[in-house]
Order: structure tokens, then C-alpha cells, then sequence
């Protein structure tokens, strides 16, 4: 992490959050296949083990290692895991409520949100005003979700696109309501972390939360699935592939996003903007897969390329204008 007073960069911040997107784009495709064929128990069970283990990986260095071991030391940091993993839990239960009767695509819409949540929650949390004037910051931010969208709808296939009219009475009664916050939830970990941990090795914070999860889920998700005659795992191919994205996506990718946090100052609206290249950068991930794993897929058509070209002109825009930014101190 960085010390007080610590100089904010956020050329530097971009290049953290694009290489954010570029590992969370590689969760969905590479958890699809297991997705299909495991039950929601068994996907966060094998989910968990796979942060788990990548807990070493994260705390490989001395400087991660100590400070590990010193965040534990410490009672209070119990308390703030326990809010921090409470959080991340609502989220994921909301995301699945939204899901139960809702069209994918409106739920992509919501969770495309999250500049604008994450934005809210710097502001509140941390006191951090968006780095541009509020025009340029929302007029970009409109452009990347339009984009993004574009994106998304370019993917899904003829059978699965809905017409207006089944879009608006989903909208009227679907479940989407409940995958409003999940976007809030995800800003508000991530600013909480680097808040209330910011003096620990950004590794070492996201280690330290991954295990405190660990502990209460893995023993939990085992139990069910004993209860329930479900230990049994076959597709051995697809798991490991799952384990591979979550190691990449929710571990690694995380720390990113905590480092992108520290060197922007907090910035949360910042970094998470260039989250809307994940739908682009997942087909694309899904195109080189699709050469190995035939449930992968990836339409090209003018429609992505187009959304994917208004995304890009959007955060080129929102970069150069950030970049232009005297120079602050966190």
C-alpha cells in the first residue's frame, strides 16, 4: 500500500484497471463449463478452494507474508473481515435472487453500473469528488455502458434475444430489482478494504479476506453437500479450468483492482470505469477457448465491433481527461 501523502497517478491507475478487466474477462469462460454441470453449492464450495488456494500464491512474498500474519494479530481486523465478508455474501445472494426471473441482459445492465455506484461510494466513504468535471465523467460513462451493452447484446443468440416487448415485462416483473445492489455491494468491499487495511501489503488484505471466507464457507458448502450426497465431482477438465479463472479473476485480478485503488487514491468511480471493457475482452477470451471447448461461444458481428469501438473512444476520452489532472496527494 501506499504511505500517507503518497502522490496519486492515475496514468498509472489506468493501466492497474485495464489489466483489472483483462483478468476478471477471463472468470466467466473459463467457469462456464463447470457452471453447466455443478449445482450452486458445489460452485462456490470448489469456488472457495480455489481462493484458498491461492493464498500462498498471494503471500509469496516476505513483505505479503508479514503482514499476513500481523493483520491477524490484530482483534479489530476480525471485526472489519466479518463486515467485509458480509458485504461480499449479500452481494452474491442478490445476484442470484436477480437471476431467478430475470433476462440476462437487464441484470448486464445493472451490474454495468458500477462506475456510477463505486463513484458514490469514494465520495461518501472516502471523500474522493471524481477527478473530471461531473459532464465529461457521466458523458463517458454513458458512452462505455451503451457500448458495453452492444456488446452484450451482440452475444446472445438468436433463440435467446428478447423482443422490446418481453424486455419491458421483465423489466415490470422480473427479479431485477434485487441485482440493484450487487454493483453497490462489490464498490463498497473494495473501498472498505482499502480503507480500513490500507497499511497492510494490498496481497497480504485480499489474502487475509479470502481466508477469513474460507473458514466459515468450505466446512459450511461440505456439510450441505454430505447432507445432501453430492460430494461427488466429476468433469475433472472443466473444474480445473474454473480454478484456473478464479485464481486469475478473484484473486490476482483483485489484488489489481486494491493496488488501482491505492495509486488513484481511493478512486473507485476511476477504476471501476474501465470495467465496462470485461464484456468485450470475455468474448474475446471465449473466442480463443472456443477452439478447445465447444460449450464456449462467440458471435462476430458489426454489433460487437461497433460497442466494443464505443467503449474504447469512451475510456480514451475519460483517460485523457483524468490524465490532464493536477497532481493530488492520497
Amino acid at each position: 500500500m501506499q504511505s500517507s501523502g503518497s502522490l496519486i497517478n492515475y496514468r498509472l491507475g489506468s493501466l492497474y484497471a485495464v489489466m483489472t478487466a483483462c483478468l476478471y474477462a477471463t472468470q466467466e469462460p473459463f467457469s462456464f463449463p463447470a457452471a453447466r454441470h455443478l449445482n450452486t453449492i458445489q460452485f462456490v464450495c470448489l469456488t472457495q478452494i480455489a481462493l484458498l488456494v491461492s493464498i500462498p500464491l498471494l503471500t509469496a512474498r516476505p513483505a505479503s507474508r508479514r503482514d499476513f500474519v500481523a493483520l491477524f494479530r490484530k482483534p479489530a481486523n476480525y471485526g472489519y473481515l466479518a463486515v467485509i465478508f458480509a458485504i461480499g455474501m449479500s452481494g452474491l445472494l442478490l445476484y442470484n435472487f436477480g437471476l431467478s426471473n430475470a433476462h440476462p441482459i437487464i441484470i448486464s445492465a445493472i451490474l454495468n453500473l458500477s462506475p456510477f455506484w463505486a463513484a458514490l461510494v469514494a465520495l461518501v466513504i472516502s471523500r474522493v469528488p471524481i477527478p473530471i468535471s461531473p459532464a465529461t465523467f457521466f458523458g463517458c460513462f454513458a458512452g462505455a455502458f451503451i457500448g458495453a451493452m452492444a456488446v452484450a447484446w451482440s452475444q446472445l443468440g438468436d433463440a435467446n434475444k428478447p423482443t422490446f416487448g418481453e424486455l419491458a415485462d421483465n423489466f415490470v416483473h422480473g427479479s431485477w430489482v434485487y441485482a440493484i445492489p450487487v454493483p453497490l455491494c462489490s464498490a463498497l468491499g473494495g473501498t472498505l478494504v482499502a480503507r480500513w487495511f490500507g497499511k497492510y501489503n494490498e496481497s497480504a488484505a485480499i489474502a487475509a479476506n479470502f481466508l477469513f471466507a474460507n473458514v466459515i464457507l468450505i466446512p459450511s458448502c461440505l456439510a450441505i453437500l454430505a447432507w445432501r450426497s453430492q460430494l461427488t465431482f466429476d468433469q475433472l477438465q472443466a473444474i480445473v479450468l474454473m480454478i484456473v479463472g478464479t485464481i486469475l479473476a478473484s484473486s490476482v485480478g483483485r489484488v489489481v483492482y486494491q493496488i488501482s485503488l491505492t495509486v488513484t487514491g481511493g478512486d473507485n468511480g476511476f477504476v471501476t470505469m474501465f470495467w465496462n471493457l470485461v464484456p468485450a475482452l470475455t468474448a474475446v477470451v471465449s473466442l480463443i477457448l472456443s477452439h478447445w471447448i465447444a460449450d464456449e461461444h462467440f458471435a462476430i458481428n458489426p454489433t460487437f465491433f461497433l460497442g466494443s469501438a464505443v467503449i474504447g473512444a469512451s475510456l480514451v476520452l475519460f483517460s485523457l481527461k483524468s490524465w490532464r489532472q493536477p497532481a493530488g496527494r492520497a
